[in-house]
């Protein structure tokens, strides 16, 4: 017997009420001798968000990571993780917390064996996916400078350059120079690297 938090969510419309996706979840937990000791749903219809929030989501992990529960439960990984790259991350957040995850569609629990080694088999292949777009990325990169064309931002005029490291040098904070030359934040953080190892390099740390 283990503790289970029941978790719902609805993004749109033909999305299934939460009561619809809470019951075949009582149904499991107490078929198998499951306590439920909570039920959480995330209602986000009407949020036009790319990303939508999440908080009952956050709240069932924060309650399973401080021990008062063995797991989550929920009709499909689709109402949990917004893709594979984000269910790793709460599979690693799972792991660290000792507890389960079990997919009702699937009949996905973490805890089994087979659970286990299907969750080994979705991080294999997010690996591979990841290989793959990075090999294509690469790829695109090196046919674009074979063409004359430079990669990433355009760098700013050098005299905006100056000013910049001699912001950096009077004190001021980056994110108030990001603030009054409009500067992004890893122009910045190239001349604060660039000023500590000349820096550097003048105090004799390292060899020119």
């Amino acid at each position: 017997m283990a503790r289970f938090i029941l978790y719902a969510r609805r993004a749109l419309d033909t999305d299934p009420a939460t009561e619809e996706q809470f019951a075949p979840l009582r149904a499991w937990a107490l078929a198998a001798g499951h306590d439920v000791v909570a039920e959480y749903a995330d209602e986000n219809i009407d949020t036009r968000a790319a990303r939508d929030p999440r908080p009952y989501r956050d709240r069932a992990m924060y309650d399973t990571l401080r021990g008062a529960a063995d797991g989550i439960a929920a009709v499909s990984l689709d109402r949990l993780a917004r893709s594979v790259g984000d269910l790793q991350k709460l599979l690693c957040e799972f792991s660290v917390a000792g507890a389960g995850l079990y997919a009702h569609d699937m009949e996905l629990d973490t805890r089994t064996p087979a659970g286990q080694a299907l969750i080994d088999a979705i991080a294999a292949v997010v690996a591979f996916d990841k290989a793959c777009r990075v090999e294509a990325l690469r790829r695109g990169h090196r046919k674009a400078r074979a063409k004359g064309v430079r990669i990433g931002a355009p760098r700013i005029a050098r005299s905006l350059e100056d000013k910049i490291a001699a912001l950096l040098k009077a004190g001021v904070k980056p994110h108030r120079i990001r603030t009054i030359t409009h500067a992004g934040a890893s122009t910045i953080t190239r001349i604060r690297k660039e000023l500590e190892a000349a820096e550097a390099i003048a105090a004799g740390e390292v060899d020119a």
